[in-house]
């Protein structure tokens, strides 16, 4: 996997970020269950939040380019219930009031995921989230990349984040 070293530092960042948020925004603590690698596209959740990231980063006294995507998950039930902690309203339905929540969660995870980068020696260039929702949707990779799928568990249900990451070679 190119940039494998750097995997595991490149994605500290979001799952710390993940952890700070769903605590102080959605009133739950994330418990990290184990990491594996996905071998398809197909989404763990019923609705995603997915946001592209590209920049470079210091390696060998140069800088080199490198392309990423955060991907948070949610089965709808445990979405339903992070809308409704987090919004002071109860939710049992997908609707337009709460269909861009799960982009709000993966702007924060990034914003606060991006001050560590840079600090690591990380540049980001990060796109506009974007919400894919509907059961067994799959989600489209950036080319060359490997994804890693880490399950957290929480009083909300299950959520999914699924991290990529590449070094151009």
């Amino acid at each position: 996997m190119p940039g494998e070293s750097h995997f595991i530092e490149f994605s500290k960042p979001f799952i710390d970020a993940a952890k700070n948020v769903f605590e102080t925004m959605v009133f739950t603590k994330l418990e990290t269950q184990k990491p594996q690698i996905k071998s398809d596209a197909v989404s763990r959740g019923d609705i995603s939040a997915v946001l592209g990231l590209s920049g470079d980063m210091e390696k060998n006294g140069g800088r080199v380019p490198y392309k990423a995507m955060l991907v948070v998950s949610f089965p709808y039930d445990t979405y339903f219930k992070c809308a409704s902690a987090m919004l002071g309203e109860t939710y049992t339905s997908y609707d337009p009031e709460i269909a861009d929540l799960g982009g709000e969660i993966v702007n924060m995870i990034m914003g606060n995921a991006k001050r560590d980068l840079k600090t690591m020696g990380y540049s980001s260039n990060m796109a506009i989230p974007s919400m894919v929702e509907g059961k067994d949707h799959t989600i489209k990779y950036p080319m060359g990349t490997h994804v890693v799928l880490i399950p957290f568990t929480t009083t909300h249900g299950t959520i999914y984040m699924e991290i990529c990451y590449s070094e151009a070679e």
